[in-house]
């Protein structure tokens, strides 16, 4: 038990690391270094098939976020089919996210509200 909490522990602190960066590459307009990162952190951090079948609320935050980030990217690059795409599943997985954590979580309802206004501008 101590093992998988240590797990998450450093599964949090990296992602933020990641979040930070990507964050800045946005604020900066630098869109590809954040793809570039975004990828790093996907191919580290999450299997693309184990993330399907993730019950692990924590991870599912993480990946709906990431996902969200990259969204966003790709929307103001112009590629809006990819965009949405990206947001869909970010909703997906923070969606699953809400209720495999059986509790409420103001952050994560912000970021679906986030993401599902920037899917009613996409035409």
């Amino acid at each position: 038990m101590i093992q998988s909490k240590d797990y998450i522990l450093r599964m949090i602190e990296e992602a933020g690391k990641v979040l930070s960066k990507i964050i800045g590459f946005k604020e900066r307009e630098e869109f590809h270094e954040a793809l570039q990162e975004l990828e790093l952190c996907y191919a580290e951090h999450f299997d693309s098939i184990h993330i399907e079948t993730e019950s692990h609320y924590i991870k599912l935050d993480m990946y709906g976020e990431l996902l969200k980030h990259e969204a966003d990217i790709n929307s103001k690059l112009g590629d809006n089919i990819k965009a949405k795409e990206l947001y869909l599943k970010a909703l997906q997985s923070l969606t699953k996210a809400e209720i495999k954590s059986k509790s409420f979580d103001m952050k994560r309802i912000g970021l679906m509200n986030e993401i599902q206004e920037s899917l009613n501008l996409i035409k």
